[in-house]
């Protein structure tokens, strides 16, 4: 496990070394090592203990009611603050979103690309990347599969849209910096699943909050995927299943796949038909993620994890 002094601990958590001893002596909050001259070192695992409880007193508890709850009840906390303030900012963000929705279809249904881009330029401005991902581009293709199954798109105009988004989103990653040491996660979509988007737009996501990314594509076999898993030495897979919804191979794939895979590997499955496949999904202990932002807290427990 790695160690780090002060300057490091004061450089990562925000706090001042005056702050970090008093949280120290005062409080408990960590009890960091010492060198035989007496200087404190901190492990990964205090540092992520000190930026949870840094977090906790900007947002109103005060460290004397907190310093002392273990790790797991201070990611508790942190989740329901975390959960508060998100369900706050999507409904002050859904009318503004609403307006994006709109102009994106209507961009799409006339195949402009630019303008499409230009929509979503703002909307990242306005909402954020994350609100970007789930506020607009999620519901957008949602109405643009509604409309290819009800006639008013054709194959090609959804054909252009998935493409146009890719595009986008491909672009736009680039300008999220990874670290050395990030953690991996592998995305792809199982055998005969060929709806990409939501595992492509869900590895977005995943890189704009530092992971490193290992994008398969769609459709692979289990094996190649547990084989991908293995090389990456990923600490986590994510899988979107969208269509079909009544695969019979699914289930003994979904099977396969995790007795290929590294017993301690976490398997991420979101997508809109998930509950079809409930039982193999439970039978194999596969996390189910509903929304990009149980994904962003569920990537977040993961990598906290890995300092552990």
């Amino acid at each position: 496990m790695h160690t780090h002094g002060i300057k490091v601990a004061v450089m990562v958590t925000g706090l001042s070394d005056h702050v970090l001893r008093v949280w120290e002596k005062r409080y408990g909050a960590v009890t960091p090592k010492r060198t035989e001259t007496n200087r404190r070192l901190y492990s990964d695992a205090d540092i992520a203990r000190l930026q949870t409880l840094a977090t906790l007193v900007e947002k109103g508890y005060a460290i004397s009611q907190i310093a002392k709850l273990k790790d797991a009840d201070l990611h508790d906390l942190l989740g329901s603050v975390a959960s508060s303030n998100e369900r706050r900012e999507l409904e002050r963000n859904t009318d503004q979103s609403k307006q994006f929705i709109q102009q994106a279809v209507s961009a799409i249904r006339q195949y402009d690309q630019k303008r499409l881009e230009s929509i979503f330029d703002e909307a990242s401005l306005r909402l954020g990347y994350s609100g970007l991902l789930e506020l607009v581009i999620i519901p957008v293709m949602q109405h643009v599969g509604d409309d290819w199954a009800n006639g008013r798109l054709t194959s090609a105009g959804e054909h252009a849209a998935t493409s146009f988004v890719k595009e986008y989103l491909a672009h736009s990653v680039r300008s999220f910096a990874i670290e050395e040491h990030a953690p991996v996660l592998v995305a792809t979509t199982p055998a005969g699943q060929m709806h990409e988007l939501g595992a492509f737009i869900g590895s977005c996501l995943a890189r704009k909050n530092g992971w490193k990314i290992v994008y398969l594509g769609p459709s692979l076999p289990a094996d190649e995927i547990a084989g991908a898993v293995i090389e990456a030495k990923a600490d986590a897979l994510l899988l979107s299943i969208v269509y079909p919804i009544d695969d019979p191979k699914m289930d003994s794939q979904l099977i396969r796949l995790r007795k290929q895979l590294p017993e301690q590997t976490p398997i991420l499955v979101g997508g809109s038909q998930v509950a079809n496949y409930e039982r193999s999904l439970t039978d194999i202990q596969a996390t189910h993620i509903p929304t990009l932002s149980g994904l962003q807290a569920e990537l977040q427990k993961i990598r906290e994890s890995r300092l552990v």
